[in-house]
Formats: C-alpha cells, structure tokens, sequence
C-alpha cells in the first residue's frame, strides 16, 4: 500500500492511494485499488469529492477485468448556534455484475446541537450497498455524547437496522463509546 496527501493550506487538500496483493502488485492477476480525494474545508463548512476504483472480482476471488468504481460527495456546515447538519451521497458501479445489478448507491444525513455540557445527535444513512431494484435497507442512530473530565468522553448511543427481507428481522442496539486523550 501506499499513499500521498497534500495540503494547499488555503481550505483546500488532496490525497491518493494504491493498495494490492504483495504478489500481484499492478499485474491482471491481482485485485488492485486505487483511490483519490480532493477535499475543501473552511471556518464553518466543509465539502469533499472523493473517486475508488477497485479490480472487480469472480465469485471464486479472481480478478475478472472488470473494474467496480465508486464516487463520493460529502459535506458538512456548522451553524453558529453549535448545530451542524452533515450528508453524503454515493455512486457506484460494479463492473462484474448483471446489468440488472450493477449500480449501488449509499448516502447519509446527520444532525447534532449542543446539549448541556455534551452534545445531541441523530443520523439516517443507507445500511451496506444499497444494489438497483433491490429493498432499500436502513440504519437510524441517536446519541449523547458527555465529556466527563478533560480527558474522557462517554458517548451512549441507540441503533436500528432496518433489513428488507423478511427472513432478516431488523436489529436494535445499544453501545457505548469510551474515547480517552491524554
């Protein structure tokens, strides 16, 4: 693997990666990947286009000499009250597949604001590849996230994932994040 960033320092970076078999590196026999970003970031806002292309592959694990390719759009904006509101959207199209079932897409929307001495937050998002002509399956989340001292944050949170077939019942979750900075 290997990988390259850039910051132009005015809001603006870049990035590219290549990641492949130690065995087949660049060569039809092996499944590589290659991605690039090219990301905005200023004082309240923010927005990135971001493009991944990997060697689509057999069910048996081979390389086919097809190509998935996926395109990504993200962007966040903060708000001066502390709310921010963030969303993403993806495209992809996976070249081994049936015409039928070779488009995907992803996307995402989140929310948070400022509550007592934490912060609120709530999310909607795709769950997995969402494939053409296929039940769309989502994922919902809510969270708190509470700084306790100046070094560790607890963050509850509740999920859904909502499956569409019905042989799968959806799933619904509690967890809690620790995250410690020293």
């Amino acid at each position: 693997m290997v990988g390259a960033a850039y910051d132009f320092e005015n809001g603006w970076t870049a990035a590219v990666g290549y990641a492949g078999p130690e065995t087949d590196i660049m060569s039809k026999e092996g499944a590589d990947a290659f991605g690039g970003n090219v990301a905005y970031t200023a004082d309240n806002y923010g927005f990135s286009v971001t493009y991944g292309s990997l060697d689509s592959k057999t069910t048996a694990g081979v390389p086919d000499g097809e190509i998935d390719a996926y395109t990504a759009f993200n962007a966040y904006y903060a708000f001066d009250n502390g709310i921010s509101i963030s969303g993403g959207y993806e495209f992809g199209d996976i070249g081994g597949a049936l015409a039928t079932q070779d488009e995907s897409i992803n996307y995402f929307v989140g929310i948070s604001a400022p509550s007592g001495p934490g912060e609120l937050g709530a999310a909607l998002g795709t769950y997995s590849g969402q494939l053409e002509h296929q039940d769309e399956e989502l994922m919902y989340e809510a969270y708190y996230s509470y700084p306790v001292n100046d070094s560790m944050t607890i963050t509850p949170l509740v999920f859904i994932k909502e499956k569409a077939a019905a042989a799968n019942p959806d799933q619904t979750g509690i967890m809690v994040k620790t995250s410690f900075s020293f």
